[in-house]
C-alpha cells in the first residue's frame, strides 16, 4: 500500500483477493471485518479474550479466533484503537504484518473520492461539533453520514453512501494512530488539554497524535483551530491547508465573537477569504444558541466555519444551530427539586472538560467528581473547584486523590455514586446547582461515561432529590 503524497488522492485498497487479520472483536473491528467480507477479502477476527465467543453480527465469511491478538504472517493488519500506542503488541503486529491501519483508515481507502469528509478531533467537544455540523449539513438537503468515535463506526454505512453524500466523522487521537492518508476536507482541532498519557506514554505523543489529522491534506482543504488554545498556539502548523481559527476573545480570529449594543454577535470567514479585512458572515446571536457555557460557544463557531467552507449558507447555520439540542450527558439538567437543579455532565472525563462545564454554571455549585484514573492532573481543576462552587463530593477510585487536591475545601468523599448523590442533596441548598461532571473516566464502577450518566439520572430522578 503506497503513503499518499501532499499533492495526490492515494489509489485505494484493493480488498478481494488480500488476506486481512482483524484485531479486536468491538464495533469498530466487527465493523472492519464484515466491511473486508462484503469486498472479497479473506478475513480473519482475532479477540485477546479466552472466553470470548463468535460475534452473533459477524459475517459468516470471516473466521473468528479467541484467546489471542496473534495475526496471519503477511496480512494487513487492521488494528482495534484500544490497543495503547505504548504498547508492545504493536510492534509485534507489524512485524508479523505486511502492512498495519485502523478502521478510519480502512473506511477512508475504500471511500468514492468524491464524498467529502468533515473530521473532528481534539481533547473536548468532539461529539458536540460533529454532530451540531452532521444537524447543520443536514439541515442543507445533502445527505449526511455522521459517525466514528460517536460510537457508530464508519465501516458500518460505507456501503450505503451515494456520491452526493457529505461524511462528518469524528476521530478520535487512538484512530488517528493508524491514519496514512485518511485527508479530510474539512477538519477542526476543538482544543488541547493533557489527556490519555497512559495511552501514548506522554503530553507530547498525544498531541503528535491529535496533529495527524492534517497529515494528508493538501491547498484545497481547510484546517480550523482553536485560537485560544495555549497548547495549539505552540504548534508548528501545517503549509498546505487554508487554515482557520475561532476565538472568543480575538477580533482578528476568523470566527469570532462580536460585542455589540444588542449583544453578542457570532460571525465566521467566508470560504476562500484571506486576510483580516475580509469578509465575515454573520451566523446569529449569541442568546439564540440553546446551549450553556462559553465552550459551547467555540463549539458552534468551529462547526459554522466548517459548514461555511463547503458552501452552507449561513441562514442554514443559523436555523440549524437555533434547533441544537445538548448531546445525553453532556450539560443536561435532569431536573429541579426543592429548588436544586441537577445536571448530568456525565461525558466530562477529564480534567479540562469538567473544568469547562463548571465555568458553564451561573449559580452555587455542589459538584461531584471521580471515577478510574487516566493519569491526570487534578490540581487546576482543583482551584477552580476551589474558587466557584459550595462544596465537592468525591468519590469513586479517584475520591482520595481528588479530595487531596482539594484540600481544606468543604467535601466530601465516598465510595459509590448513590452515596455521592446523597452527600450532594446534604451541601445543596435552595438554588443551587449540583453539577455531575466527574473530570476522571468511568470505568471503576459503570460500563462507560453513557452507564454511569444513565445511572445518575435514575437516582436522582428515582429519588425527587
Amino acid at each position: 500500500m503506497s503513503v499518499a503524497t501532499a499533492h495526490q488522492d492515494p489509489p485505494g485498497l484493493v480488498v478481494a483477493g488480500r488476506s486481512f487479520s482483524v484485531v479486536g472483536a468491538g464495533k469498530s473491528g466487527l465493523a472492519a471485518a464484515n466491511l473486508l467480507a462484503r469486498h472479497g477479502g479473506d478475513v480473519l477476527l482475532v479477540e485477546q479474550r479466552a472466553d470470548a465467543t463468535r460475534p452473533e453480527a459477524l459475517d459468516a465469511r470471516v473466521a473468528f479466533r479467541a484467546g489471542s491478538n496473534d495475526v496471519r504472517k503477511g496480512d494487513v493488519a487492521v488494528l482495534s484503537p484500544g490497543i495503547p500506542e505504548v504498547s508492545p503488541l504493536r510492534a509485534i503486529i507489524s512485524a508479523q504484518s505486511s502492512d498495519v491501519i485502523g478502521e478510519i483508515e480502512l473506511f477512508y481507502q475504500l471511500l468514492p473520492r468524491t464524498i467529502p469528509v468533515l473530521a473532528v478531533t481534539g481533547t473536548d467537544g468532539k461529539s458536540t461539533v460533529t454532530t451540531m455540523l452532521g444537524d447543520i449539513i443536514a439541515a442543507s438537503g445533502r445527505p449526511t453520514f455522521v459517525g466514528g468515535n460517536l460510537g457508530n463506526p464508519l465501516c458500518d454505512d460505507l456501503d450505503r453512501l451515494t456520491p452526493e453524500h457529505v461524511v462528518v466523522a469524528e476521530v478520535s487521537c487512538f484512530q488517528l494512530t493508524t491514519c496514512r492518508e485518511f485527508r479530510p476536507r474539512v477538519a477542526v482541532v476543538t482544543n488541547i488539554a493533557p489527556d490519555h498519557t497512559d495511552y501514548h506514554g506522554s503530553f507530547a505523543a498525544y498531541q503528535a497524535a491529535k496533529g495527524l489529522i492534517w497529515r494528508a491534506m493538501i491547498e484545497a482543504d481547510v484546517l480550523v483551530i482553536n485560537g485560544d488554545d495555549p497548547y495549539i498556539a505552540a504548534w508548528t502548523l501545517p503549509t498546505l491547508p487554508t487554515l482557520r481559527r475561532f476565538s472568543l476573545v480575538d477580533p482578528d480570529a476568523d470566527a469570532r465573537v462580536v460585542t455589540t449594543d444588542l449583544g453578542q454577535r457570532l460571525e465566521v470567514r467566508a470560504p476562500g477569504e484571506k486576510g483580516l479585512t475580509s469578509e465575515r458572515l454573520y451566523i446569529m446571536m449569541r442568546h439564540e444558541l440553546p446551549l450553556l457555557g462559553r465552550h459551547n460557544v467555540q463549539n458552534a463557531l468551529a462547526a459554522a466555519q466548517m459548514a461555511v467552507e463547503i458552501g452552507v449558507s449561513p441562514e442554514v447555520v443559523r436555523r440549524a444551530l437555533r434547533a441544537y439540542r445538548p448531546l445525553p450527558h453532556r450539560l443536561a439538567i435532569v431536573g429541579t427539586f426543592d429548588g436544586v437543579t441537577w445536571v448530568d455532565d456525565s461525558k466530562a472525563t477529564s480534567p479540562n472538560a469538567a473544568s469547562a462545564g463548571l465555568n458553564a454554571m451561573e449559580t452555587p455549585v455542589v459538584m461531584m467528581l471521580g471515577g478510574s484514573s487516566k493519569d491526570a492532573d487534578f490540581s487546576d481543576l482543583a482551584t477552580l473547584v476551589r474558587r466557584r462552587t459550595r462544596a465537592a463530593v468525591c468519590f469513586g477510585a479517584t475520591r482520595e486523590t481528588i479530595a487531596a487536591a482539594l484540600g481544606d475545601h468543604p467535601k466530601a468523599v465516598v465510595a459509590t455514586l448513590s452515596e455521592a448523590i446523597a452527600a450532594a442533596k446534604g451541601f445543596a441548598q435552595k438554588g443551587d446547582t449540583v453539577l455531575f461532571s466527574p473530570a476522571c473516566a468511568s470505568f471503576d464502577q459503570f460500563k462507560g461515561y453513557a452507564h454511569r450518566g444513565e445511572v445518575f439520572t435514575q437516582i436522582v430522578s428515582g429519588a425527587a432529590c
